[in-house]
């Protein structure tokens, strides 16, 4: 019985190799009619294949013989299907391959295919499995192994150097880094972000305000907070102060000027440091708000610069003026150096340009700049070979000298073809830049602004910006210690009645309507762009004078000094030659002097700001000027 079974399995064993060969040509035979093939895909012949009809006699004899065995079974077991799709005893090498029907006219009868494989397949499925149980467990021991090899080794820092060669970190020599950190784009990566940085750094933000104080802002702090001037909401109070030691040392402002398109830019123009010869004689630093150690920008220039302002028209450029007479423009998006500058020769400016002023419109504007030798011109701001105007002002008969000396102007924002200048002597003259009705080019010789013994040091129109017109009203601020305030008549008046003379100052001439004598001399006087009484004053002692003639025109409403510089030098250091407003808003201003210290300050809502803005402010101021008009004399603070 156990030869007939071993017979039995030999025979199946053969029968299932036969199998395999009939689907690999079954195969071969649906791949080639189905599409052309690669050389990849030939098979080799196998050598020794039976005879189609070997094959079916052997399977016949071999069904034959096994009809006896199934006798023993009541009813056939169900087929395991497993070992004919899947068995590890006969997986290859090959490529898989789609399995294929077995014709059915050969196959066993499914009763005695089923008896013949059921039990030789279930011990080969065991072993198989009990084998795969084995491999499976030496290759989990193999991996435990190997992790806790490698975590020894970690541990014991043996793969440091290891990790290192995968990510090598070359060391540079000591050229490679010179020339890395000389380079002008890592310079530029490294003020960008410093910048950036210490803006963050300095900005304060009170973590304990109180929110429910209704509106008590800044106006009803302590007063013995920080340095502080005035009282209630007519108080002023200082902010900042910038200092730059590199560039500000020894050197002195010689204007200010805040930008009309970022509110918290504001530059400040220098003259030369004596100590330095090597620097450059004249800078620009434009200051940030957020940013107290350090400038934003800083301009150079080859002569000491007298007066710089931004451009109304254009958020990147500032147009200055040098003692050598000429003209600069610096782009805040280039370098330090000027972008275009007049030339020293030819038509231009050979003395010294003190006032510069940019009018006209958004397409139409020109930069207008007066020297001390008379010469006013016009420049194009895409051209400073030639100035697109040149006009020569000539003193009225009576003076001494021919040539007007010039030592400020100041345009009205409603006509840029008209303008007023303070001379040296004292005298202020109405200009025309071109030939009108009764007026030729140049100085108005009909009509003079007389009342200061000294030269003019700045000259302000007031701001037409309120339900009242007061653009007519000028302040200058001389060295006779004195700010005056006049009414400026209109440049149409041509009749012999408009430029009557005030008596005792001759024809044509014309008192101011307002004085303010001080105790030391004036250096600047600036109106608030905001509120039309307020307006600011610096003298040579160090203060900062808020005035506000809807209030009070005797006295000032606040006063404030600057605080001294973080060095400690007092020595010559209280001296203030210029003051600005904020344009936007009119709640800060700046101040400068001989000591180079740029100072802010916040004044109250009642001083500036648009939030308490009432038009019986307007009309109050136009009620004062009327009455003082209508008297002829001059009012104000002695």
């Amino acid at each position: 019985m156990q030869a007939r079974r071993d017979e039995i399995l030999a025979k199946k064993a053969k029968l299932a190799e036969l199998k395999r060969q009939r689907e690999l040509r079954a195969t071969q035979a649906t791949a080639t009619r189905q599409g052309p093939g690669v050389p990849g895909d030939l098979i080799s012949p196998i050598p020794g294949r039976p005879d189609k009809r070997d094959i079916e006699s052997l399977i016949n004899s071999l069904a034959l013989s096994t009809i006896g065995l199934t006798t023993i079974y009541e009813c056939p077991p169900s087929p395991i299907k497993e070992v004919y799709s899947y068995s590890k005893a006969v997986q290859t090498t090959d490529d898989w391959t789609a399995p294929v029907t077995k014709p059915q006219a050969h196959a066993l009868p499914e009763s005695d295919h089923d008896v013949a494989t059921a039990t030789p397949s279930k011990r080969l499925s065991r072993r198989e499995r009990n084998k795969e149980e084995e491999l499976r467990e030496k290759i989990r021991k193999e991996i435990e192994d190997e992790l806790r090899a490698t975590k020894e080794l970690v541990t014991d820092g043996i793969l440091k150097p290891f990790a290192a060669a995968n990510f090598p970190a070359r060391t540079l020599t000591s050229e490679e880094l010179n020339a890395v950190t000389q380079s002008d784009s890592f310079m530029e990566f490294i003020d960008r972000s410093t910048k950036v940085i210490e803006k963050a750094l300095d900005q304060e933000y009170d973590i304990l305000t109180d929110y429910n104080l209704q509106g008590h802002g800044v106006d009803e702090e302590d007063d013995e907070h920080g340095n502080v001037g005035g009282r209630g909401r007519r108080k002023v109070r200082e902010l900042a102060q910038f200092y730059d030691e590199r560039w500000s040392k020894k050197r002195m402002i010689s204007s200010i000027d805040f930008s009309p398109k970022f509110p918290e830019l504001l530059l400040a123009s220098y003259t030369k440091n004596p100590s330095a010869p090597h620097e450059p004689d004249g800078i620009v630093q434009v200051w940030n708000v957020h940013l107290h150690d350090r400038p934003e920008f800083v301009f150079h220039a080859q002569s000491d610069v007298l007066t710089a302002k931004f451009s109304p028209f254009h958020p990147n450029l500032i147009v200055g003026s040098a003692y050598s007479g000429q003209v600069l423009l610096w782009d805040t998006r280039a370098r330090s150096a000027p972008v275009q500058k007049t030339p020293l020769t030819g038509s231009g400016h050979a003395h010294p340009v003190y006032a510069v002023d940019i009018v006209g419109t958004q397409n139409a504007n020109n930069i207008i700049s007066c020297s001390t030798d008379g010469q006013v011109c016009g420049w194009s701001v895409d051209m400073f070979t030639q100035p697109q105007e040149n006009l020569a002002l000539l003193a009225p008969p009576p003076a001494k000298t021919e040539v007007l000396s010039p030592s400020c102007m100041a345009f009205p924002q409603a006509d840029p073809t008209f303008f007023l200048v303070g001379s040296e002597e004292g005298t202020i003259y109405p200009c025309h830049r071109y030939d009108r009705a009764g007026a030729k080019a140049g100085v108005d010789q009909r009509v003079s602004y007389k009342g200061h013994a000294a030269p003019v040091m700045s000259l302000d129109y007031h701001p037409a910006r309120g339900p009242v017109d007061l653009g007519d009203l000028v302040l200058s601020a001389s060295l006779d210690w004195s700010v005056k305030l006049w009414k400026v008549r209109a440049p149409a008046a041509t009749s012999t009645a408009d430029v009557a003379g005030t008596a005792g100052l001759g024809e044509g001439a014309v008192a101011p309507l307002m004085e303010f004598v001080r105790e030391d001399v004036v250096y600047d006087a600036a109106w608030s762009p905001i509120k039309p009484g307020v307006f600011g004053v610096v003298d040579g002692a160090g203060w900062l004078e808020l005035w506000d003639l809807t209030v009070e025109t005797e006295e000032p409403v606040a006063r404030i000094t600057p605080s001294p510089r973080k060095d400690g030098r007092t020595m010559l250091s209280k001296s203030l030659n210029k003051v600005a407003w904020e344009r936007t808003e009119g709640r800060r201003m700046a101040t400068g002097g001989i000591d180079a210290a740029l100072t802010m300050f916040e004044v109250g809502a009642d001083l500036g700001g648009k939030e308490g803005l009432k038009n019986e402010e307007w009309t109050s101021m136009k009620k004062l000027v009327n009455r003082i008009d209508a008297v002829g004399g001059v009012h104000g603070a002695a």
